[in-house]
């Protein structure tokens, strides 16, 4: 018997979790959402058994940690991303606490943040996403210089991918807003996004029929930069959660940190059992203490250690308790990450660079009249 008002991909995930978990305890071991709620045959039990507990999938960061440790390597991400949409449909859930971020997402997707600039003949796109172009001014305009530089029909598209509405499971609005970005960009000719942010690198990946998507940093590796002053040191990796289960991106970013001249040490921290950096899921909005717990984590595995980031989310969150820089700044200012003399820019300056790179890239792609 379906439980009421639970949609069939939720029951069957359900269903299957609790039959098949033999409840080892070993995706426990280093989270709290789940130490602190039960295993997930525990709590696939009481879904079943008619709980209005789904709401509680709110607490989980959606990291994929417990996937990755999980010895029936259960889809758990994808069981508390159907609890959350189920929880909105049957209105047992607020996205109140949710507000400032889901601003975020609608300024960023306004026509004041948006362009799509491809030049004539191009197929080819940066897309750098929300945080990077605001967060890192100077490193983003000189990512979009290089790209250039190695092909001048690569375009830019200023946008959002939407994953922030995803993972809070408003399904309806992902589909449709990310659809029409989708369409958009297939109508203009662009066949290939290049993501400068990991999250966008899955949405595209998941969602993106019709479009191939590269990371900025596998294009970085073909096109490297040259006469870079290398910088010395010891540092390690963080894996941001979506690139979890992507070895080779992992990979491509391990090389071009240990091309910076630093002592890049393999770590957990850099693998499939990274820890979330504490942004994962909006956690922090309801659970503080969760989100607090996972940059702990990060913090302890560092010991003292520089943290190369590949994620502006994953940079600006740890960067509270530990020193860590973002892999795109080392290739672009080493010296200047690692002292942190680059400009941060954090609340209105951050949206005032986002609109000067707009501007700029305007300026660059606009028409020009032509003189008889």
């Amino acid at each position: 018997m379906k439980p009421p008002g639970l949609p069939p991909q939720l029951v069957s995930l359900a269903r299957s979790i609790f039959e098949d978990c033999t409840q080892c305890r070993a995706c426990q071991v280093r989270c709290a959402f789940l130490r602190e709620h039960g295993t997930p045959k525990d709590l696939a039990g009481q879904l079943l058994g008619g709980s209005t507990g789904i709401a509680r999938a709110f607490e989980c960061s959606l990291c994929g940690l417990c996937h990755a440790t999980c010895p029936m390597s259960f889809p758990l991400p994808e069981f508390f991303l159907a609890m959350r949409r189920a929880a909105l449909e049957n209105q047992v859930a607020s996205l109140a606490p949710y507000r400032s971020l889901l601003n975020y997402e609608a300024v960023g997707a306004s026509a004041l943040f948006r362009l799509v600039a491809l030049p004539p003949g191009g197929d080819t796109v940066l897309f750098p996403g929300c945080t990077f172009p605001g967060a890192h001014p100077r490193t983003a305009l000189a990512l979009y210089r290089h790209l250039r530089g190695a092909d001048p029909a690569i375009g830019l598209v200023l946008g959002c991918c939407f994953k922030p509405s995803h993972d809070l499971g408003r399904r309806n609005f992902f589909e449709s807003r990310f659809g029409t970005l989708r369409a958009t960009l297939l109508a203009r000719g662009v066949r290939t996004v290049i993501t400068a942010c990991p999250n966008c690198f899955k949405v595209f990946n998941l969602y993106g029929d019709g479009l191939a998507v590269r990371s900025v940093l596998a294009v970085l590796e073909e096109t490297p930069l040259q006469g870079r002053t290398p910088v010395r040191g010891a540092a390690i990796m963080h894996t941001p959660c979506p690139l979890r289960f992507e070895k080779e991106e992992r990979e491509i970013a391990l090389r071009l940190a240990c091309e910076s001249g630093l002592e890049v040490e393999r770590t957990r921290q850099g693998g499939t059992l990274a820890p979330c950096c504490g942004e994962g899921g909006t956690v922090g909005a309801l659970r503080p203490d969760y989100a607090d717990a996972w940059t702990k984590d990060v913090e302890k595995s560092a010991k003292g250690r520089v943290i190369i980031a590949v994620c502006a989310g994953c940079v600006k969150f740890i960067s509270r308790r530990t020193p860590v820089v973002h892999l795109l700044d080392l290739i672009f200012f080493p010296q200047a990450a690692l002292d942190g003399t680059l400009p941060k820019p954090k609340g209105i300056a951050a949206y005032v660079h986002r609109l000067r790179l707009k501007w700029r890239v305007w300026l660059e792609n606009r028409p020009r009249p032509t003189r008889g």
